[in-house]
């Protein structure tokens, strides 16, 4: 982790400070060297204190507390001419040096050597008591220049080594000096010297990435016996949380903040790191509520410590808390040090914020970088520039792109690992030669971090260079040794290597060959990615299409965004007929790279292959133009090559075919037995498209399409004749799926020049020399604008409880549709047979007919027996018809209530959905339908008193909505108002508002889960619950809320198709009292006369309101008996509201046409 070794370098330069090695001049020393200090006064070490005193000087000569520190007297006395080297080499039991030590003493009146380098010895431990270290060395340098073997001076320079940090000079003087004089005197020192040394050989090759060397290495320190190890300790912590040894690391940590003294900033440090370092062994395991609260207290040890935060905030990131990810990071700002910056600014790039992060890195004075901080700050520099480079590429400028990504590797301060990056783009972009160039260079330059090999060895693996491809991988598992990491990396790339030749075996023809080396690869790393998408493109060429379906999927379900095996799923789906998988792979490679021009031209096949030639040729068009604006081909303009040079014939011969290969076994009898074969087990997860798609807009019954068929029925409006969601819609089928046996360019070989070029290109089409631009264009050219036909067919049943005569309803009709292609969509034209039916009202229904509540009225005055008029059976039908047409951002249709109704009028509507992103979703509507709550509302019916015809509601109605979806998680939310109008029907206006989510539960190989919520509100102007002259008969409370829970269950294998879902839930509504003849003023006034006369006489009706349960349930069975034909049926009950409804619908699709 790049933060550990920066954390590390602090760690031991503390811990140094309490041994006998003086630590570097920085704030944090010297505050754990006071804390020292008072901590041996406490226990009457005074000379342990002034110690400590005496290094914080050589640190901080003005420091205050230190200078009182040493005021008093000291443990014992010592001789002045001693009193420099007692002080450099206190804590180091090292005497001072007398001048006749080195061998030279004056013998008369003149000046020998070694009175000279006597001087410069004395001088030197004079310089360094006072911490003046540079002139230290001078003068040991020049007594040993006089006497290179002093030891006195060996010694001394060995102690300005020690504390300038050049541990291995310092260890290697301190030897000499040893073993020419008292080893004794120099022991603590070397002791010292030696482990600081090998401390900091083994961070080296823990910095270079080789864990291994430096584990063993680290823990030699570790038990070394050296008096304080700690950093030697908090090195291997280091080490283990990098191999993935997070329980390890914790206890080591934890040993460290043990050995530490309490309150000390060590102790806290550690203790944040053994927390940290737990929180990341919990999330490992999944106990991410675990790993939250280790994350707090880790917090709550040490505020000021920026890595716990760093950790934390990739958890919070990682479980999609943006905003507490991002407080985190202003928290780490605001810190303003420079590792908090830095990790703030690595927090940034990780989120993909270049930007922000090189924005943030800026504040950190070019002084206080360290050389990672600094590397890193190239690499973010590079990021922009290769980020740069691919939006020029995209942009049409592929050369110059690929120049700017050639320049930027050229730079020689450049991490190896960014380098490795760069020559990746370059691979990306095509310029194989250049990748390769740089991937030798990134090579050569060692990238710290065995990751960045993986690149490089793809790249010199895929452009035929396998001796350095080898060389390199020979190189990451020497680095990698025993770690998790480093292994998985180590089988990734020998199966990279194994893909490689395979392939070439493959390209060569020699099937046969390359299966045995891939399965060879595969029984020494199963689950290989790399393998699995070579067996894949084998099986595919092999022409084994069940067997490479199957496999795609697999390499799918480890990468879902591998665009080869997008391709070759769509592809071998087509091939073998299964539309619905093919098509699921391609909304997911379109909505992963919408600007990539072969995904395109697979899209193409795809529709081709279901019969949609419109739909393809669109894509063939998309495909053109973003190859030509990529390419940097200008239409109507020259070409990318000169298209005379080379010139041939036009009509090509096709490729010579190649035989099936042999595998030896039968790859069925293999699957069977658990080989090789056995990786395209059916039990692979199957890609399955969004659960929750867009509804269409609602159809000719008046049924309101919500935005997600998550809440479809779920929601109860009865105001606009059926459930929130189209209870009533008409089924989507499914396409049919063409012969199982169909060849897998049968379909159209769209992106395949081999293929294309066994055809003649049309007369009109003038090649432009560019291969692949050439091969669009002739399968535009032999594309026909022509879609076949299809015919739809469904039968319905809609019961709907309620009193007989009045809101009861029996509902049955079936309908025909024709459809075929048209500008790009397609047009139909629809006939739907309706006949309603509600029984003849009777007894108090009767009463509630109609006029008749005026003689029942006159009746209670006179205390007779009411004599009322007989109403005829509620009963109509008729035919609707309507035309309409739909493409994948318009839909608008056009008809009529049915003919046979008293009074027929227009209906129909518009529907406009855009798609914002892969997952985001939009929806305006304008419709006018009728409300088909009854017979009064639907078909409307007479007054049995004065022959008046009432009813026939119209509802026109607009709206918006928004649904959001990804990976079966998503929202929506959608807003309608409404204005209904009858034949002598008081006027009603009504909004309604929803809201819901819902979230993936369970997933398997052909099913799905999900639960959700939903609210709905819904208000009305006027109460039309009623069946009396005036009123509408349709539901229209004046406030509805219901709360519900939807549960839904998918289930899709084998052609058969099953949707079920429940929704429990709540409601609450109010329905206001309303006059009993609301549009006819002068019934109405003999009425509220007569209630004058008598009390019991029902003038108008109550004020009703009700709480309680609700459910709604909903369920569809749909099966392909044939590439052709679809069958199946669905049911539905709503329980919202006042009254139940029970649908059922039974449908049958039949394409027609060669077209399909």
């Amino acid at each position: 982790m790049a933060f550990s070794r920066g954390l590390l370098l602090g760690t031991a330069i503390v811990v140094m400070a309490s041994t006998p090695v003086p630590a570097i001049a920085q704030s944090q020393a010297v505050k754990t060297l006071l804390e020292q200090a008072e901590y041996w006064e406490q226990r009457g070490r005074r000379d342990r204190a002034i110690e400590a005193y005496r290094r914080v000087l050589a640190i901080d000569p003005d420091n205050a507390t230190a200078r009182r520190g040493v005021s008093g007297p000291p443990p014992q006395a010592a001789p002045p001419p001693q009193s420099a080297a007692d002080s450099a080499q206190s804590g180091n039991n090292v005497s001072p040096p007398s001048r006749g030590a080195t061998g030279g003493s004056s013998q008369g009146s003149g000046v020998t050597v070694a009175d000279l380098a006597g001087r410069d010895r004395v001088a030197g431990f004079n310089a360094l008591e006072a911490g003046r270290l540079s002139e230290a060395g001078r003068r040991f340098e020049a007594a040993l220049a006089r006497l290179p073997n002093d030891p006195d001076s060996l010694g001394g320079l060995g102690l300005v080594r020690l504390r300038t940090e050049r541990f291995a000079e310092a260890r290697d003087l301190l030897e000499r000096a040893s073993r020419r004089g008292s080893a004794q005197r120099w022991a603590d020192a070397l002791q010292s010297a030696r482990f600081y040394a090998g401390l900091a050989d083994a961070r080296a090759a823990f910095d270079a990435g080789r864990l291994e060397e430096a584990e063993q290495a680290t823990q030699q320190l570790v038990s070394s016996g050296f008096s304080d190890n700690a950093p030697a300790m908090e090195l291997l912590a280091a080490i283990y949380e990098k191999q993935g040894r997070y329980q390890e690391a914790a206890m080591m940590s934890q040993r460290v903040a043990g050995q530490a003294q309490s309150g000390s900033q060590m102790a806290r440090r550690s203790q944040v790191n053994s927390l940290r370092q737990q929180a990341l062994a919990a999330r490992r395991i999944g106990d991410n509520a675990g790993a939250e609260r280790l994350f707090q207290q880790g917090l709550m040890v040490d505020r000021s410590d920026p890595w716990i935060r760093y950790e934390f905030a990739r958890f919070q990131y990682a479980q999609g808390r943006l905003s507490e990810t991002s407080s985190l990071i202003n928290s780490l700002s605001q810190m303003n040090t420079p590792e908090a910056h830095y990790a703030a600014a690595l927090l940034l790039e990780n989120m993909d914020k270049p930007d922000q992060a090189e924005q943030e890195m800026s504040r950190i004075a070019a002084s206080d970088r360290s050389a990672e901080m600094n590397a890193f700050m190239s690499g973010l520099r590079a990021d922009a520039a290769i980020n740069r480079a691919r939006t020029i590429a995209a942009q049409g400028q592929k050369a110059q792109a690929t120049t700017a990504l050639y320049q930027i590797g050229a730079n020689d301060n450049l991490p190896a690992g960014k380098i490795a990056e760069i020559a990746n783009a370059l691979y990306e972009l095509g310029d194989r030669p250049a990748a390769a160039q740089l991937a030798r260079k990134a090579l050569e330059a060692e990238p710290r971090d065995i990751a960045s090999y993986e690149p490089i060895v793809r790249i010199l693996a895929q452009t035929g260079q396998e001796a350095f491809a080898l060389s390199a991988l020979q190189r990451v598992s020497e680095r990698a040794g025993n770690s998790q990491e480093g292994t998985r990396l180590v089988a990734r790339l020998n199966g990279i290597m194994a893909s490689v030749q395979a392939d070439q075996l493959r390209e060569a023809g020699q099937y046969a060959q390359s299966f045995d080396l891939l399965q060879s690869a595969w029984s020494r790393a199963p689950g290989n990615i790399d393998i699995l998408s070579a067996l894949a493109r084998l099986y595919q060429s092999g022409g084994l299409t069940m067997q490479a379906t199957q496999t795609f999927r697999m390499v799918l379900q480890q990468s879902p965004d591998d665009k080869g095996a997008l391709i070759g799923l769509m592809d071998s789906a087509s091939a073998i007929g299964d539309n619905r998988l093919a098509g699921q792979a391609l909304d997911q490679a379109l909505s992963t790279y919408p600007q990539d021009y072969e995904i395109y031209l697979a899209a193409a096949r795809v529709e081709q292959a279901q019969g949609d030639e419109s739909k393809a040729r669109r894509y063939l068009e998309q495909a053109r133009s973003l190859y030509m604006r990529q390419t940097g081909i200008a239409q109507g303009g020259f070409p990318a090559a000169n298209p005379f040079v080379n010139r041939r014939n036009d009509t090509g011969v096709g490729p010579a075919p190649v035989n099936p290969f042999l595998l030896g076994t039968n790859p069925d009898a293999a699957q069977a037995s658990g080989g090789f074969a056995g990786a395209y087990d059916t039990g692979a997860p199957a890609y399955s498209g969004p659960a929750y798609p867009a509804q269409s807009s609602g159809n000719a019954n008046g049924n309101f399409a919500g935005v997600s068929s998550y809440n479809s029925r779920s929601v109860p409006m009865r105001g606009n004749g059926g459930s929130a969601a189209s209870a009533y819609n008409q089924p989507s089928y499914r396409a049919g799926s063409p012969q199982p046996d169909m060849p897998s360019q049968a379909a159209g070989s769209f992106g395949r020049p081999a293929a294309s070029s066994s055809r003649q290109v049309a007369s009109d089409y003038v090649r432009t020399g560019d291969p692949v631009l050439d091969s669009i264009q002739s399968d535009l050219n032999r594309l026909s604008m022509e879609t076949g036909p299809r015919v739809d067919v469904q039968t319905y049943y809609r019961d709907r409880s309620g009193e007989e005569g009045l809101s009861a309803l029996q509902d049955l009709g079936a309908s025909a549709a024709i459809s075929t292609g048209f500008a790009g969509g397609r047009i139909s034209a629809k006939a739907k047979a309706v006949v309603v039916d509600a029984g003849r009202p009777t007894g108090s229904g009767l009463a509630r007919f109609g006029r008749n509540g005026t003689p029942e009225a006159q009746a209670i005055v006179d205390e007779e027996e009411a004599s009322l008029a007989n109403a005829d059976t509620q009963h109509a039908s008729g035919v609707a018809v309507s035309v309409g047409y739909k493409n994948d951002l318009v839909e608008v249709d056009a008809g009529t209530t049915p003919l046979g109704f008293e009074k027929t009028r227009f209906a129909g509507g518009i529907t406009v959905s855009p798609r914002f992103s892969p997952y985001a979703s939009g929806r305006l509507w304008a419709e006018r339908r009728p409300v088909t709550d009854s017979v009064l509302s639907y078909a409307g019916t007479r007054d049995p008193l004065s022959g008046e015809w009432w009813g026939n509601v119209m509802r026109t109605r607009g709206g918006a909505s928004f649904s959001w979806d990804r990976d079966n998680t998503g929202f929506y939310a959608d807003a309608a108002y409404s204005r209904f109008t009858g034949s002598n029907v008081r006027k009603n206006d009504g909004v309604e508002i929803n809201l819901g989510g819902y979230i993936r539960a369970m997933q398997g190989a052909h099913s799905l889960l999900t639960i959700g919520t939903n609210a709905n509100y819904q208000s009305y102007d006027n109460n039309q619950n009623y069946f009396t002259y005036g009123h509408g008969g349709y539901f229209s409370p004046q406030s509805f809320l219901s709360i519900s829970f939807p549960v839904r269950y998918v289930y899709d294998k084998d052609g058969l198709a099953i949707n079920v879902s429940a929704s429990p839930g709540y409601q609450s509504y109010e329905q206001h009292g309303e006059a009993l003849y609301p549009t006819d003023p002068a019934a109405q006034a003999d009425l509220d006369a007569l209630k004058t006369l008598n009390t019991d006489v029902r003038a108008r009706y109550d004020t009703i309101s009700q709480t309680g349960f609700g459910l709604a349930a909903d369920g569809s069975v749909y099966y392909d008996i044939s590439p052709r034909t679809s069958i199946g049926g669905e049911f539905n009950y709503n329980g919202f509201g006042d009254y139940n409804e029970f649908r059922t619908m039974i449908g049958v699709k039949q394409q027609i046409g060669k077209g399909n």
